[in-house]
């Protein structure tokens, strides 16, 4: 039995040591050996990844440097509900400013079970600069205001399909989502100090001294007044016309260089969202190189070349046009129902003789050279140029399981056949060039944040033709300009060119009302510095003139001068179009 007072302070010791040992040896898990985990769980609180402030995409130009796309500074608005009691006399406020509605902003600022632990609540996105002002002024602490950057149109839809856009979703056209690995700004990550907000805290940044690049900007091959000429006459044409879409596409054959291009329907890029959400994404395909069509009687002048170029017939070579020729299952007719009688291969382009080109394909060439040409002008195969949906068309070869002999006859006329207006260009731009086919390009040099200017230089794609061949043609179709296509001469100047108007295929046929219509040719000759394709879709106008030399050709004419004067290029032939 324990007595006195040291009995007593024994055993307040001892209860004392028993109450103090739970403690120690919590003291003892938490300091040594948990101390690692709770270490890593306080840190997290405070110091988490974030990312430095976006650097701006590069900026897109046209060939004279000036601005086609550029970035405008915007916020990104969200919300720590943690610094709030009351959320509806703030949504009331807010929602004039976000556009959007008191519901929604309410539902945003409302703890839900899977966001119970997130103080910080994202509100809208890529509000402009004179909204986030009004924001500050409001001076309330919980509303946090990060700044980004936003794709800015200087010219609205102008070149809209060329230019295109590049979403958050990852879906992109034209030459921004092509050339988006130069045109996107490097972004950095690290670990520091963050609000809660999860953005660095006032020194964080110092420390490293990491500075995002922007991206690289670029100039294009594209003429921005040419540019706006061909949209407003293409327009304009679509109003005469009564079309429902079409295409102007102006090249320099010499380079390949794309100097403007445009297409209808168009839309506004910076919009892109509100056409994807109404179901338009179809608007956002480039009619110049992601649709196909058959190009009609312009791809006589590929037959024509193919068939001098092979050596198997001359300017002296001719035939008896009876009108219609049996071959493959298929009677091929002239276009007019006519008979021609004796003619030769400039008579083929002058009339536009169906039966011409199929006697050249099938009598003359045979199925394995003219495919053999065929391909070598850059049909069925796509082009290489900087745009996102290129397509290479429909080519049946000899090889394939779905060819028959009907093809032979038909495709030499640019039926049962497609191609996209590029391609078709392309191709006429090698008989304006001497032969030899450049591969189309629309970036003309890449200009780095460290000052680096690079640029893009031509590039030969092959040589389908001879010299010799492409300067004959060349003058076969200037002479069918000048005898039987005056609509498309160009006072001054000497032009070559050739019209299509081509059926448009449906199930089990072609349509018997509906046409596309198209002009195709270059100038000056004998050295062309532009080759102009226009085509119109679907027409509606008296069927005795709808024919691409009576809708197309006009609006050719039209572009053709107005775009060698852009260019400067001085009068060759005083006589031509007099």
């Amino acid at each position: 039995m324990l007595h006195g007072p040291d009995t007593r302070l024994r055993l307040i010791a001892v209860l004392l040591i028993a109450a103090l040992l739970p403690i120690l040896g919590q003291l003892v898990r938490l300091q040594v050996l948990e101390h690692s985990q709770y270490q890593s769980e306080a840190e997290a609180l405070v110091r988490r990844q974030y990312g430095l402030p976006e650097a701006p995409w590069g900026v897109i130009m046209d060939r004279n440097g000036d601005l086609l796309v550029g970035n405008v500074p915007v916020y990104d608005v969200g919300i720590d509900i943690t610094m709030i009691t009351d959320t509806a006399p703030i949504a009331a406020v807010l929602a004039p400013l976000l556009n959007r509605t008191e519901e929604e902003l309410l539902a945003s600022m409302t703890p839900t079970e899977s966001l119970e632990t997130t103080v910080w609540r994202p509100l809208t996105k890529h509000v402009p600069i004179e909204t986030a002002q009004k924001l500050k002024d409001l001076d309330w602490p919980w509303i946090t205001l990060s700044p980004t950057w936003e794709r800015y149109y200087a010219e609205g839809a102008m070149a809209c399909h060329t230019l295109g856009f590049f979403n958050a979703e990852g879906i992109g056209y034209g030459v921004q989502a092509f050339q988006l690995r130069f045109l996107r700004a490097e972004s950095f990550a690290r670990y520091g100090q963050v609000s809660v907000d999860t953005k660095p805290l006032p020194g964080e940044l110092a420390e490293g001294n990491l500075t995002p690049y922007p991206g690289t900007d670029l100039r294009l091959t594209i003429d921005r007044t040419i540019q706006a000429f061909i949209e407003g006459t293409l327009d304009q044409a679509i109003i005469d016309y009564k079309a429902v879409g079409g295409t102007i596409l102006v090249m320099n054959p010499q380079t390949g260089e794309i100097l403007a291009i445009a297409s209808r329907p168009n839309y506004e890029p910076y919009r892109y969202a509100e056409y994807a959400q109404n179901g338009e994404e179809a608007l956002f395909r480039d009619p110049a190189v992601s649709i196909a069509y058959e190009p009609g009687s312009v791809f006589k002048v590929v037959t024509v070349a193919a068939a001098l170029d092979s050596g198997r017939v001359d300017m002296n070579w001719s035939y008896y046009d009876t009108g219609e020729l049996e071959y493959g299952g298929v009677s091929i007719r002239n276009s007019s129902g006519a008979a021609y009688g004796q003619q030769g291969l400039q008579g083929i382009l002058n009339h536009s003789l169906n039966v011409g080109v199929a006697t050249l394909s099938t009598q003359v060439l045979g199925a394995d050279l003219f495919y053999k040409y065929v391909r070598a002008f850059g049909f069925g195969q796509t082009t290489g140029i900087e745009l996102t949906g290129e397509i290479g068309g429909i080519v049946h070869l000899p090889t394939d399981w779905d060819w028959s002999d009907s093809h032979l006859a038909t495709n030499p006329f640019g039926q049962g056949i497609a191609v996209t207006p590029l391609q078709m260009a392309m191709a006429v731009s090698a008989i304006a060039n001497n032969g030899v086919m450049m591969q189309p390009r629309i970036v003309a040099e890449r200009r780095y944040p460290d000052g680096r200017i690079i640029p893009i230089p031509p590039h030969e794609l092959g040589q389908p033709i001879s010299a010799e061949t492409a300067r004959t043609v060349t003058e076969i179709m200037a002479r069918s300009v000048e005898t039987f296509g005056k609509v498309a001469q160009v006072p001054g100047y000497r032009v070559a060119g050739k019209s299509g108007t081509a059926q448009i295929p449906t199930t089990g046929g072609y349509d018997p009302q509906q046409v596309i219509v198209s002009y195709v040719g270059f100038g000056p000759v004998p050295n062309p510095q532009v080759v102009i394709l226009v085509k119109l879709d679907r027409p509606d106008v008296p069927s005795n003139i709808r024919w691409g030399i009576n809708t197309a050709a006009p609006v050719f004419q039209k572009v053709m001068a107005r775009v060698l004067t852009l260019l400067g290029v001085p009068p060759s032939d005083l006589r031509a179009g007099q």
